[in-house]
């Protein structure tokens, strides 16, 4: 009976973030503005931000770093030609074997991390995320073997990570660079989804791209430096 009543781990760290995101969805003028608002205490502003009819704040748009955010081992680190084989295996919320991994031929397998598999799988069967936006930003040195990554890595049966993708930039070349809020600006383009409508994972071990990201565009984020972990 308690499991049944449980929330599910993404949606709990989505609601953790709610009052993050749902004060960067009321545009500041608005705030600076509103007498209501800036009449209430500190304890009625917090009650207003964690009441039931607010207590689901979805971002329009979750975007997701890949490598030690997503999967492990780091792009960067493999060998050509890169993960091209296939590995199955049993998966959470599967009765059937399925893709859980790309092996590099006499090399290691790129697999999900256990938090990030049961995030994209509540993703991708949890009705209330039926309507929001999944896209990817990575600034992958080997962007072709994140992409073979994305095309065969399955989340359920028959549903690989790239269909569940809807925007992807993926690289440091271009107009992309290593710096993530150029990956950013092509999504934001690419969707017409506003910044403070995203909400942004990256392991951050490289550079803090969530604080980048939140100076600059005022993306909300969540920082992962161990990779999104169950616990």
């Amino acid at each position: 009976e308690q499991d049944k009543k449980r929330t599910p781990l993404f949606t709990a760290l989505i609601m953790s973030l709610r009052r993050r995101l749902l004060i960067s969805l009321i545009p500041l003028a608005q705030l600076q503005s509103s007498r209501a608002f800036s009449g209430m205490s500190l304890h009625q502003k917090n009650n207003l931000s964690s009441s039931s009819s607010l207590s689901m704040v979805l971002p329009t748009m979750i975007v997701f770093d890949l490598d030690d955010c997503l999967w492990s081992p780091e792009m960067y680190t493999l060998r050509y030609p890169g993960p091209t084989i296939p590995v199955k295996g049993k998966a959470e919320g599967c009765d059937e074997d399925i893709v859980i991994g790309m092996q590099c031929p006499n090399g290691p397998t790129v697999k999900l991390f256990n938090g990030a598999r049961s995030a994209l799988v509540e993703l991708a069967t949890d009705p209330k995320y039926k309507d929001v936006i999944i896209a990817a930003a990575s600034s992958s040195e080997e962007p072709t073997f994140s992409k073979a990554c994305l095309d065969n890595i399955e989340v359920l049966p028959g549903k690989t990570m790239r269909s569940m993708f809807q925007y992807s930039q993926i690289g440091r070349t271009g107009k992309l660079s290593s710096r993530k809020t150029t990956h950013f600006k092509e999504l934001h383009q690419d969707s017409g989804v506003a910044y403070n409508e995203m909400l942004f994972f990256d392991d951050c071990n490289w550079g803090d791209h969530v604080g980048d990201l939140e100076n600059c565009f005022g993306v909300v984020g969540q920082r992962t430096p161990r990779g999104m972990q169950l616990s």
